[in-house]
């Protein structure tokens, strides 16, 4: 799957108070107006979607406080059952506040603070790379 394909980024929102999943919504903006595709998943209020995560190249996985943390480590166990070699890549406050830990735990990448920008700039990292190593 071409990284800029419907699903190839899929952008996981764990937890965020009851509100709309800003956490998934700014970075997909950005991520869109660069030309990516990028899925959403809101595991607060929708299902597991296993086929998402298996089709998915990256997983972003929006940790912007505790609560979030918690669960977004249930996810990544659970995206590595289903798409072991998909890139995991934890982002917002709590990500760079436990970067330590949540590699240990799986995660590829994790990226802190007002991560849109990072975020993307990964991304198109990761794309350059992977098109790189598929032409030698």
């Amino acid at each position: 799957m071409d990284w800029r394909e419907n699903g190839a980024i899929l952008l996981v929102s764990c937890y965020e108070l009851g509100h709309q999943p800003y956490g998934v919504a700014h970075p997909s903006g950005f991520l869109s107006r660069a030309g990516y595709s990028p899925a959403a998943l809101d595991i607060a209020v929708e299902s597991w979607d296993v086929a998402a995560v298996q089709a998915a190249r990256f997983i972003g996985i929006s940790v912007p406080m505790h609560t979030a943390l918690r669960l977004g480590l249930k996810v990544i166990q659970r995206i590595r059952e289903v798409n072991p070699h998909g890139i995991v890549c934890c982002y917002g406050l709590y990500a760079s506040l436990n970067a330590t830990y949540l590699l240990s735990q799986g995660a590829d990448y994790c990226v802190g603070g007002e991560s849109e920008a990072p975020l993307l700039e990964l991304v198109r990292t990761l794309e350059a790379e992977k098109s790189t190593f598929a032409v030698t």
